[in-house]
């Protein structure tokens, strides 16, 4: 049995799960990732099935939404390219056209970060209060100091949900209302922070 050829995999499969979130956070934030997303899924279970001859598998966890700032990813990216490339050196063919495509996965990837220059917006509670979904408004709301948007969540009816009002901080009321708050977080797309 080929230890370090396990080990590699092992690794590689690791490491891709951090490239997962953030394609997944990408496409959370409106970015068209999915052909992207469905390359790296296709590669992810191919690194599997290299494993599984070995009788080993391994779990490959859904993405979840992770809150890292560009740079953050970014070096994230560069780092696994980094890896990847010494790795490639002793790889059989397989691995190595498999680590090829995710070197290009991720360098995709980085450029759509630095492509992406939508500004993050910085509002004040004064400032947040006209993105309430009226006038043809979106709705916003802030929680925790990051401000999302609920323009388009169906439980927010024109920036209303169950009495309160979209355009302000509601911060204590989803604290007092919700135990699950990060499972509904996740599902809200994050456009700033409350100044």
């Amino acid at each position: 049995m080929d230890i370090q050829k396990i080990s590699s995999l092992i690794n590689i499969i690791n490491r891709e799960k951090n490239t997962s979130n953030i394609l997944f956070t990408m496409d959370k934030r409106g970015i068209d990732m999915k052909n992207i997303s469905i390359e790296h899924s296709y590669i992810l279970l191919n690194l599997a099935k290299l494993l599984s001859q070995y009788d080993i598998n391994i779990e490959i966890d859904e993405p979840h939404f992770e809150r890292k700032n560009k740079e953050e990813a970014i070096i994230t990216l560069i780092d696994d390219i980094s890896i990847y490339t010494e790795i490639l050196r002793g790889e059989d063919d397989n691995t190595k056209e498999l680590v090829t495509k995710l070197i290009n996965i991720k360098c995709n990837l980085i450029k759509e970060i630095i492509k992406d220059e939508r500004a993050e917006l910085i509002l004040t509670k004064d400032e947040l209060l006209k993105f309430d979904g009226s006038n043809g408004n979106p709705a916003y709301v802030a929680i925790d100091g990051i401000i999302y948007d609920v323009t388009k969540n169906k439980t927010w009816l024109d920036g209303v949900h169950f009495g309160l009002v979209a355009g302000r901080d509601l911060t204590e009321e989803i604290n007092s209302c919700h135990d699950n708050k990060e499972a509904i977080l996740s599902k809200l797309t994050p456009v700033g922070k409350l100044k």
